[in-house]
């Protein structure tokens, strides 16, 4: 069966195949009044680019009910664990104090606090250090230069290689951030880094 492009790109940013997310948005589309007033039974790309831009709710209840339909409950759960988590609608997982997922001294950086609450609502471990010493190794969040404001870096976990699932692998850490809204550079910068953009700077991530 073919499918519109809409669909195939949320299936690919959830790690699914397109039929599960077919169903669930006509699933959606009988109980949600967005998708309903909007027709997007069918997902063209542009509707999709507006829902991810207006109306991530609806977006994560289509993935999440994609998943369920996949049998992929965990994963499931997890997606609106991070939505929740980038839209600040419930605390994080852990109280994130200085030395936990990043330098002591970056600790009042308003998008790696928000970077790190991302990761952790996706069970992703932390680094825990004094600032000289690791005391648990984990992911670690860096920042940017002054000239590109909107942007960190991450350093993925020592162990993510041996996790499967939404958020297993090095690239699990970019499934995370984007399906969080945030902009993505696909390849790796040197020593594994990703460099992520928070999402109020992706319409200008490259300010002159």
């Amino acid at each position: 069966m073919t499918y519109t492009r809409g669909i195939q790109t949320l299936a690919q940013h959830i790690g699914t195949e397109p039929e599960y997310v077919a169903r669930a948005l006509r699933t959606a589309s009988r109980t949600h009044a967005v998708i309903r007033a909007n027709q997007f039974q069918d997902l063209t790309d542009e509707q999709l680019r507006r829902l991810m831009g207006g109306d991530r709710h609806v977006v994560a209840v289509v993935a999440n009910l994609a998943l369920r339909y996949a049998g992929r409950i965990e994963d499931a759960l997890l997606l609106m664990d991070i939505y929740h988590a980038s839209q600040g609608t419930k605390p994080p997982r852990q109280a994130i104090r200085k030395g936990v997922g990043t330098l002591p001294e970056h600790h009042e950086h308003a998008h790696i606090q928000q970077a790190i609450r991302v990761l952790d609502a996706a069970g992703l471990p932390p680094i825990v250090t004094d600032g000289i010493h690791e005391l648990r190794p984990g992911f670690q969040v860096l920042p940017s230069c002054d000239e590109l404001p909107g942007w960190v870096f991450i350093a993925p976990d020592p162990d993510c290689e041996a996790r499967t699932g939404f958020a297993g692998g090095s690239l699990g850490y970019l499934a995370v951030m984007r399906w969080a809204g945030w902009g993505v550079i696909t390849e790796p910068m040197p020593a594994g880094l990703w460099a992520v953009v928070h999402p109020d700077h992706r319409s200008n991530p490259f300010p002159s």
